[in-house]
C-alpha cells in the first residue's frame, strides 16, 4: 500500500511538471499503391515562428539522417527503392503557444498530413514502400 501511495504522489508530481505536449504518432505499414522499383518521397514541415526542431527522416539509400535546429519551411525530396522502410520524425520546441503543420508525399500523392500546436510538438509517422 506504501509503494502505490509513493507511486501516485510521483506520477502527480511529475505530471505537474511537464510542458504542454502535442504528439501525432502512426505507423501506416505498407502503403497501397501500385507497386514500382522507386519512389519519389517528399518531407515537408513548417514551423511556426519561435519554433527549432530536430528531425529524423529516411534519406538515400534507406539510412536514417538527423537534421538540427531546423526552423521555419522545411522539404527533403528522396528517390528510395520499393521495400524501404520510411520514417519522420520530428521534435521541435518553443518557449510560448506555437503551431507546425507536417506533410509526407510519395510520388505526388499525400499519405500524411496533419497540424500540432503548443510549446512541444512531437510528430513521428512511418510506413513501408510496397
Amino acid at each position: 500500500m506504501k509503494n502505490i501511495f509513493y507511486c501516485f504522489l510521483l506520477t502527480l508530481t511529475l505530471s505537474s511538471c511537464l510542458v504542454m505536449t502535442s504528439n501525432h504518432s502512426m505507423s501506416k505499414g505498407k502503403l497501397d499503391i501500385p507497386k514500382r522499383e522507386s519512389y519519389t518521397v517528399v518531407y515537408q514541415a513548417n514551423f511556426g515562428q519561435r519554433l527549432t526542431g530536430n528531425a529524423i527522416y529516411t534519406g538515400d539509400n534507406g539510412k536514417l539522417v538527423e537534421q538540427e535546429n531546423v526552423t521555419g519551411s522545411w522539404q527533403k525530396t528522396f528517390t528510395l527503392k520499393s521495400g524501404t522502410h520510411v520514417q519522420l520524425e520530428t521534435l521541435a520546441k518553443s518557449k510560448s503557444e506555437s503551431r507546425a503543420e507536417y506533410k509526407i508525399l510519395v510520388e505526388g500523392k499525400v499519405v500524411s498530413e496533419y497540424v500540432l500546436s503548443g510549446k512541444r510538438l512531437n510528430y513521428t509517422f512511418a510506413f513501408d514502400l510496397p
